[in-house]
């Protein structure tokens, strides 16, 4: 049954190799949702079988496809080792399989109404299963060596999907700005595991006998698994090494890079330039979410550097208040939601930091169906209303009924209101912020665990105002006026498009009750089976983050929806800084002004080069063949010339000699 997991990963890609078969642009995109339907629905047998034998180890099942003898290897003393690539079936993964899979199919559906008529239909739906196919090959890989496979898969469809309307500068400078700024966090993994590998390979020898890993791979998430416990004992390195330091360094800069936090976050907004659908597909449960599956897939080495995690905390709560407040000043739809990416995104990261492992990897699960919904949702208004400006929406809500329950569902759990899905694991962050304690030891200073809570508190409010602001704005109120504009014509999205918002309305609304205690087998003793990482909510908490966000939502309201002229007032000077807000506070701007420093610092050889070397080098040449032009004369080729001169130098010789020879220089005289 295991085995199963090779056909949810294969499949996908199976299914777009037999979409060339016909020749019809729809039949090709029906093959294609045939196979991402076939995997979800393994995936969920899958599930359903690992549930019910939760105490099994982990399995795994890889292909060899390149072995090193000891007398093989390039550097001696790494001993035998194999390279592979294969499939692992464990609580983590098994829980993710079904969010990838479900969430592409939906996307899948809705596009076929979305994208009809586009001249790349056929194009779009096969980069999307070839996608799928990356995601979930990530998801349940067995090594680092396959993960990072999959990962620049990955990374090659997203910059295909982005730009997908190529003839659009905005969209093919948006895919070239993906592509590039996730270059950087990636070649980060990349060194970090060749570190891993270089550190880790020579001891694989020495591991003690394992039925579960029948083979020495070093880069084997197993096998990191029992370094990791070696580390912990002082068998190997020492725990809190530069070594592991480094290692934990390198692999935290790809899933910065991928999962866009500060400094490398400018390419997702961005990244709205590409269909809506795709914005869907990448800010669900794919490409960003990736950065964050990669730090909890490696978490044990996250333990045994402490001083790391308290990075990971920083870095996220630093990007989630700062994506709040961006987002809160966009009008852009899109933007908007991209930033509430951004900044959930922060917030797992900041949980995965302070040891709240269940709760960042459960907003991860929750967080894929509230924005996969609000992004569909968006797509839907868009296409009513001809514009993604929520200024220039308002009265959705009378004409697009559907549409509207769904995204007020998506707006509730994305701010964390009670019962939605996101207050369960949203606000089980908070919770894990206020426990405030490592796994694998060590706590956080009492100034860094206030600053963190504050941090993780004003996310808290900003990520309840921003998305009710933009529901009061789109969906509430007034149609907008404006030229060209009928708000009679609006009208709701067609059943394609409508059923999987619906569809993912209903999961963001019920689909955190799963993480509640109580039951056999909560979401934290299912994915963390053998983890040292505590679970679980605590009372404080969950009241800590629900007033947070129906606060947000009440300020939202007293803002945009009923707004009282007092507050209008006094939000009158921060308004002046919404510019400077929905620009991204200029980060862009500042790493354009880097840029152009340093190519003007590159260029300093260059005109070094050209100016001293060349002149240099110029004038030697120069005076050469000045020379050789002077000297050149005296070759007229003329038979005259030469003897006249032949008797010449005859004559000056016999006469140098002659008076010599009769005292006349009287120095040469005496020398003789």
């Amino acid at each position: 049954m295991y085995n199963l997991a090779w056909a949810i990963v294969l499949v996908p890609l199976g299914a777009v190799g037999l979409s060339y078969v016909t020749e019809s642009p729809r039949r090709a995109a029906q093959i294609c949702i045939g196979g991402t339907a076939a995997s979800f629905v393994m995936s969920v047998v899958l599930l359903i079988y690992r549930l019910s034998h939760i105490s099994q180890n982990p399995y795994q099942s890889v292909i060899t496809f390149w072995t090193y003898a000891p007398g093989q290897t390039p550097v001696g003393f790494i001993g035998d080792f194999h390279i592979q690539v294969g499939i692992l079936v464990d609580g983590l993964s098994t829980a993710i399989l079904p969010v990838v899979t479900l969430v592409s199919l939906l996307i899948q559906v809705y596009s076929v109404a979305y994208m009809r008529g586009d001249p790349g239909y056929r194009r779009f739906f096969v980069i999307i299963g070839i996608f799928t196919f990356s995601m979930l090959g990530l998801v349940a890989s067995p090594n680092l060596f396959n993960l990072y496979l999959m990962w620049e898969g990955v990374g090659v469809c997203s910059y295909l999907l982005i730009g997908h309307w190529w003839h659009r500068p905005a969209a093919a400078a948006a895919a070239k700005k993906a592509f590039l700024v996730t270059r950087i966090g990636d070649l980060g993994l990349f060194l970090g595991i060749v570190f891993i590998f270089s550190k880790f390979a020579a001891d694989v020898s020495l591991l003690p006998a394992n039925p579960q890993t029948e083979v020495n791979d070093p880069l084997n998430f197993q096998i990191l698994g029992l370094e990791w416990q070696r580390v912990s004992s002082g068998q190997v390195l020492g725990a809190g090494s530069r070594s592991l330091v480094v290692m934990a360094l390198l692999v935290l800069l790809g899933a910065v890079g991928k999962s866009a936090q500060l400094p490398l976050h400018t390419w997702l907004p961005d990244a709205m330039e590409g269909p809506t659908p795709i914005s869907a597909l990448i800010h669900a449960a794919t490409m960003v979410a990736a950065g964050v599956y990669l730090v909890a897939r490696l978490y044990p080495l996250f333990l045994v550097a402490p001083h790391v995690m308290t990075v990971v905390a920083v870095i996220g709560a630093c990007t989630a208040v700062f994506a709040a407040v961006v987002a809160l000043a966009h009008t852009d739809i899109k933007r908007i939601i991209a930033w509430s990416t951004v900044s959930h995104l922060g917030l797992m990261f900041t949980a995965l930091g302070v040891g709240a492992f269940t709760a960042g990897v459960f907003h991860l699960f929750t967080h894929a169906w509230f924005k996969a919904l609000l992004f569909l949702a968006a797509g839907n208004i868009i296409a009513a209303y001809g514009t993604q400006d929520i200024r220039e929406m308002g009265g959705a809500w009378r004409r697009m009924r559907g549409t509207s329950l769904a995204m007020l569902a998506g707006c509730c759990s994305a701010s964390g209101v009670i019962i939605f899905a996101g207050f369960w694991s949203k606000d089980s962050i908070v919770a894990g912020v206020l426990r405030n304690e490592f796994p694998g030891g060590g706590h956080v200073s009492r100034l860094a665990q206030a600053l963190l809570l504050v941090a993780v508190c004003t996310t808290s409010v900003l990520g309840a105002m921003y998305p009710f602001r933009m529901f009061f704005l789109a969906f509430c109120g007034q149609p907008a006026r404006r030229r060209g504009f009928q708000p009679e014509r609006v009208r709701e999205a067609p059943p394609a498009m409508l059923w999987p918002v619906i569809i993912l309305g209903v999961l963001a609304t019920i689909a955190g009750f799963i993480g509640i205690e109580g039951a056999r087998y909560t979401f934290g003793n299912f994915v963390y089976t053998g983890s040292p990482g505590r679970e679980g909510f605590s009372a404080g908490g969950l009241l800590l983050g629900g007033g947070l966000a129906l606060l947000g939502v009440l300020v939202a309201a007293l803002l945009w929806w009923r707004p009282l002229p007092v507050l209008g007032r006094v939000a009158a000077p921060v308004r002046r800084l919404g510019a400077l807000a929905a620009d991204g506070f200029r980060v862009d701007a500042a790493y354009a002004w880097l840029m152009m420093r340093i190519v003007a610092l590159a260029r300093l050889p260059v005109r070094f080069d050209r100016e001293l070397t060349d002149a240099v080098a110029g004038g030697a040449v120069e005076s050469v063949g000045v020379a050789a032009g002077e000297m050149r004369r005296l070759q007229t080729g003329r038979l005259q010339i030469y003897a006249i001169s032949a008797m010449a130098g005859v004559v000056l010789v016999v006469g140098g000699i002659t008076l010599a020879a009769t005292g006349h220089f009287p120095g040469v005289g005496a020398a003789r």
